[in-house]
Protein backbone atom coordinates (compact mmCIF):
# COMPACT_ATOMS: atom_id res chain seq x y z
CA UNK A 1 0.00 0.00 0.00
CA UNK A 2 2.86 2.39 0.72
CA UNK A 3 4.22 1.85 -2.79
CA UNK A 4 0.89 2.74 -4.42
CA UNK A 5 0.44 5.82 -2.19
CA UNK A 6 3.90 7.12 -3.10
CA UNK A 7 3.18 6.64 -6.82
CA UNK A 8 -0.02 8.64 -6.57
CA UNK A 9 1.73 11.50 -4.77
CA UNK A 10 4.55 11.54 -7.33
CA UNK A 11 2.12 11.63 -10.20
CA UNK A 12 0.26 14.51 -8.58
CA UNK A 13 3.44 16.51 -8.11
CA UNK A 14 4.50 15.96 -11.72
CA UNK A 15 1.05 16.94 -12.93
CA UNK A 16 1.13 20.19 -10.95
CA UNK A 17 4.66 21.02 -12.06
CA UNK A 18 3.91 20.54 -15.79
CA UNK A 19 0.24 21.39 -16.26
CA UNK A 20 -0.54 21.41 -19.98
CA UNK A 21 -3.84 22.28 -21.64
CA UNK A 22 -4.67 19.84 -24.42
CA UNK A 23 -7.14 20.97 -27.06
CA UNK A 24 -10.06 18.58 -27.67
CA UNK A 25 -10.14 16.71 -31.00
CA UNK A 26 -11.64 18.73 -33.83
CA UNK A 27 -15.16 17.66 -34.84
CA UNK A 28 -16.23 17.00 -38.42
CA UNK A 29 -17.20 20.01 -40.54
CA UNK A 30 -20.41 19.18 -42.41
CA UNK A 31 -21.06 22.52 -44.15
CA UNK A 32 -19.00 24.75 -46.41
CA UNK A 33 -19.62 28.48 -46.68
CA UNK A 34 -16.42 30.09 -47.97
CA UNK A 35 -17.01 32.94 -50.43
CA UNK A 36 -13.41 34.09 -50.98
CA UNK A 37 -12.37 31.41 -53.48
CA UNK A 38 -10.02 32.34 -56.33
CA UNK A 39 -7.93 30.46 -58.91
CA UNK A 40 -5.51 27.75 -57.75
CA UNK A 41 -2.26 29.45 -56.71
CA UNK A 42 0.69 27.34 -57.88
CA UNK A 43 3.15 29.56 -55.99
CA UNK A 44 1.75 28.30 -52.65
CA UNK A 45 2.68 24.66 -53.22
CA UNK A 46 4.29 22.81 -50.32
CA UNK A 47 7.48 21.02 -51.35
CA UNK A 48 7.60 17.23 -51.16
CA UNK A 49 11.38 17.23 -51.51
CA UNK A 50 13.16 16.38 -48.22
CA UNK A 51 16.32 18.25 -47.13
CA UNK A 52 18.28 15.12 -48.05
CA UNK A 53 17.41 11.85 -49.75
CA UNK A 54 15.55 9.44 -47.48
CA UNK A 55 13.53 6.28 -47.97
CA UNK A 56 10.29 7.68 -46.48
CA UNK A 57 9.27 11.32 -46.20
CA UNK A 58 5.99 12.59 -44.66
CA UNK A 59 4.37 15.93 -45.44
CA UNK A 60 0.98 17.21 -44.27
CA UNK A 61 -1.05 20.39 -44.67
CA UNK A 62 -4.45 21.50 -43.35
CA UNK A 63 -7.47 21.65 -45.61
CA UNK A 64 -9.67 23.90 -43.46
CA UNK A 65 -10.61 27.55 -42.88
CA UNK A 66 -6.92 28.51 -42.88
CA UNK A 67 -6.27 26.97 -46.30
CA UNK A 68 -6.56 28.49 -49.76
CA UNK A 69 -9.88 28.20 -51.54
CA UNK A 70 -10.62 27.73 -55.24
CA UNK A 71 -13.46 26.83 -57.57
CA UNK A 72 -12.60 23.25 -58.50
CA UNK A 73 -14.79 21.61 -61.13
CA UNK A 74 -17.36 24.34 -60.55
CA UNK A 75 -17.52 23.71 -56.79
CA UNK A 76 -15.80 25.87 -54.17
CA UNK A 77 -13.36 23.99 -51.96
CA UNK A 78 -10.35 24.60 -49.76
CA UNK A 79 -7.27 22.74 -50.90
CA UNK A 80 -3.66 21.83 -50.19
CA UNK A 81 -1.17 21.90 -53.05
CA UNK A 82 2.08 19.92 -53.05
CA UNK A 83 5.07 20.22 -55.41
CA UNK A 84 6.25 16.85 -56.72
CA UNK A 85 10.04 16.29 -56.43
CA UNK A 86 11.97 17.02 -59.62
CA UNK A 87 13.65 13.59 -59.51
CA UNK A 88 10.34 11.76 -59.41
CA UNK A 89 11.28 8.67 -61.44
CA UNK A 90 12.12 6.64 -58.32
CA UNK A 91 9.30 8.03 -56.17
CA UNK A 92 5.95 6.55 -55.15
CA UNK A 93 3.43 8.93 -53.59
CA UNK A 94 0.66 8.01 -51.18
CA UNK A 95 -1.76 10.93 -51.06
CA UNK A 96 -4.94 11.43 -49.08
CA UNK A 97 -6.31 12.33 -45.66
CA UNK A 98 -4.96 11.62 -42.19
CA UNK A 99 -7.34 9.82 -39.83
CA UNK A 100 -7.92 12.26 -36.96
CA UNK A 101 -9.59 11.12 -33.71
CA UNK A 102 -13.13 12.24 -34.68
CA UNK A 103 -12.95 13.07 -38.36
CA UNK A 104 -11.23 12.45 -41.66
CA UNK A 105 -11.08 14.82 -44.59
CA UNK A 106 -13.19 13.59 -47.50
CA UNK A 107 -10.35 13.80 -50.03
CA UNK A 108 -10.35 14.50 -53.75
CA UNK A 109 -6.96 14.16 -55.45
CA UNK A 110 -5.86 15.40 -58.86
CA UNK A 111 -2.47 15.80 -60.53
CA UNK A 112 -1.40 18.95 -62.39
CA UNK A 113 1.33 19.83 -64.86
CA UNK A 114 3.68 22.82 -64.59
CA UNK A 115 0.97 25.16 -65.93
CA UNK A 116 -1.68 23.93 -63.52
CA UNK A 117 -3.53 21.86 -66.10
CA UNK A 118 -5.02 18.60 -64.89
CA UNK A 119 -3.24 15.48 -66.11
CA UNK A 120 -5.33 12.94 -64.21
CA UNK A 121 -7.62 12.49 -61.22
CA UNK A 122 -8.62 9.59 -59.00
CA UNK A 123 -12.09 8.13 -58.54
CA UNK A 124 -13.66 7.73 -55.06
CA UNK A 125 -13.46 3.93 -55.27
CA UNK A 126 -9.67 4.10 -55.77
CA UNK A 127 -9.09 5.32 -52.20
CA UNK A 128 -8.05 2.81 -49.55
CA UNK A 129 -7.17 2.86 -45.84
CA UNK A 130 -3.40 2.58 -45.66
CA UNK A 131 -2.58 2.76 -41.96
CA UNK A 132 -3.68 6.21 -40.77
CA UNK A 133 -4.00 7.59 -44.30
CA UNK A 134 -7.17 7.29 -46.41
CA UNK A 135 -5.40 7.55 -49.72
CA UNK A 136 -4.47 6.72 -53.28
CA UNK A 137 -1.04 5.58 -54.45
CA UNK A 138 0.69 6.54 -57.71
CA UNK A 139 3.99 7.04 -59.53
CA UNK A 140 4.41 10.56 -60.97
CA UNK A 141 4.71 10.90 -64.74
CA UNK A 142 7.36 13.00 -66.46
CA UNK A 143 5.06 15.98 -67.10
CA UNK A 144 3.45 16.06 -63.65
CA UNK A 145 4.54 18.76 -61.20
CA UNK A 146 1.82 19.20 -58.57
CA UNK A 147 -0.66 17.11 -56.59
CA UNK A 148 -3.74 18.81 -55.15
CA UNK A 149 -5.90 17.58 -52.29
CA UNK A 150 -9.34 19.17 -51.89
CA UNK A 151 -12.62 18.01 -50.34
CA UNK A 152 -15.13 15.70 -52.01
CA UNK A 153 -18.69 16.60 -50.89
CA UNK A 154 -20.07 13.18 -51.85
CA UNK A 155 -18.65 11.47 -48.71
CA UNK A 156 -19.16 14.29 -46.19
CA UNK A 157 -21.29 13.14 -43.26
CA UNK A 158 -20.65 9.44 -43.83
CA UNK A 159 -19.19 7.55 -40.88
CA UNK A 160 -16.17 5.27 -40.81
CA UNK A 161 -16.06 2.79 -37.91
CA UNK A 162 -13.00 0.71 -37.08
CA UNK A 163 -11.91 -1.71 -34.38
CA UNK A 164 -8.37 -1.58 -33.00
CA UNK A 165 -7.15 -4.90 -31.59
CA UNK A 166 -4.11 -5.16 -29.33
CA UNK A 167 -2.79 -6.36 -25.99
CA UNK A 168 -2.66 -4.84 -22.53
CA UNK A 169 -0.12 -5.63 -19.83
CA UNK A 170 -0.87 -5.19 -16.11
CA UNK A 171 1.77 -5.54 -13.39
CA UNK A 172 0.63 -6.43 -9.86
CA UNK A 173 2.42 -7.04 -6.53
CA UNK A 174 1.70 -10.56 -5.25
CA UNK A 175 3.56 -10.61 -1.91
CA UNK A 176 6.33 -12.70 -3.42
CA UNK A 177 7.31 -10.22 -6.10
CA UNK A 178 5.58 -8.80 -9.14
CA UNK A 179 3.61 -10.58 -11.82
CA UNK A 180 2.64 -9.31 -15.25
CA UNK A 181 -0.69 -10.30 -16.78
CA UNK A 182 -1.21 -9.86 -20.53
CA UNK A 183 -4.65 -9.87 -22.08
CA UNK A 184 -6.32 -8.96 -25.36
CA UNK A 185 -8.08 -5.61 -25.72
CA UNK A 186 -10.08 -3.98 -28.48
CA UNK A 187 -11.55 -0.54 -28.93
CA UNK A 188 -13.99 0.92 -31.42
CA UNK A 189 -13.25 4.20 -33.15
CA UNK A 190 -15.74 6.19 -35.19
CA UNK A 191 -14.82 9.01 -37.56
CA UNK A 192 -16.95 11.19 -39.81
CA UNK A 193 -15.93 12.33 -43.29
CA UNK A 194 -15.53 16.09 -43.20
CA UNK A 195 -15.00 19.15 -45.39
CA UNK A 196 -12.08 20.04 -43.11
CA UNK A 197 -9.15 17.87 -42.14
CA UNK A 198 -5.49 17.14 -42.71
CA UNK A 199 -4.07 16.22 -46.11
CA UNK A 200 -1.13 13.86 -45.87
CA UNK A 201 1.47 12.73 -48.41
CA UNK A 202 4.00 9.94 -47.98
CA UNK A 203 6.91 9.92 -50.41
CA UNK A 204 8.67 6.58 -50.81
CA UNK A 205 12.07 6.78 -52.49
CA UNK A 206 13.40 3.56 -54.02
CA UNK A 207 16.81 5.05 -54.87
CA UNK A 208 18.07 7.22 -52.02
CA UNK A 209 21.65 7.03 -53.34
CA UNK A 210 20.51 8.22 -56.77
CA UNK A 211 22.24 5.26 -58.41
CA UNK A 212 19.84 5.35 -61.36
CA UNK A 213 20.52 9.03 -61.97
CA UNK A 214 24.28 8.47 -61.80
CA UNK A 215 24.06 5.70 -64.39
CA UNK A 216 22.48 8.00 -66.98
CA UNK A 217 24.80 9.54 -69.62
Amino acid sequence: MRFVFASVIAAGVVGLAGCVTVAPPAPATLTFDRTDCTAVDLTKAVSLTPPKEQAVHYVSAPVDHTALCAAIDGVSSTYALFAIPADSEDKTLTVGAYLEPLRVLSPAVKILDAEGRETRRFKPDEFMYRGMNYSILFRPRANERFVMVSSDPSRVGQRYDSIIIGTSATTAYTGYGTATFVGGVDSTQSRVFSYDGLAQVTVNDADTKEENAAAKP
